[in-house]
């Protein structure tokens, strides 16, 4: 590591986004348009409500996304991925095209390796 590093950049980025379902939240958000929390809890694989909770939370922390509470009854939250996040994206576009062309038999029944931009037109 440089000796002008306080820390390597490709860890600071995992312990950013390498929490448990950290990375899932940032998929639905920025893939599918998830902007609420049921809407993340039903598509989130696994999660449970608390967990969801405390990732949504930890997530405005380190400036990845912004919490938008509506003054409405009954109240209404919308979470908005932020620039930073947003930058994000080309980061999990290239970890969906390595796993969908070299884990293709870990992911598909098919077991045959595509595009990521295959996969997501296969959701859309």
């Amino acid at each position: 590591m440089n000796s002008n590093q306080k820390v390597c950049p490709i860890y600071n980025t995992f312990d950013l986004i390498g929490r448990k379902f950290t990375v899932l939240i940032l998929r639905d958000m920025m893939l599918y348009g998830k902007t609420r929390f049921n809407e993340l809890l039903d598509s989130v694989e696994d999660i449970n409500s608390k967990t969801l909770s405390l990732r949504l939370r930890e997530m405005v922390q380190d400036g990845l996304i912004r919490r938008h509470v509506y003054p409405e009854m009954p109240l209404r939250v919308e979470y908005e991925l932020t620039e930073k996040a947003r930058h994000l994206r080309p980061v999990l576009e290239q970890m969906g095209e390595f796993s969908a062309r070299f884990c293709a038999a870990d992911v598909f029944r098919d077991k045959k390796p595509r595009t990521f931009k295959q996969v997501i037109e296969a959701v859309q």
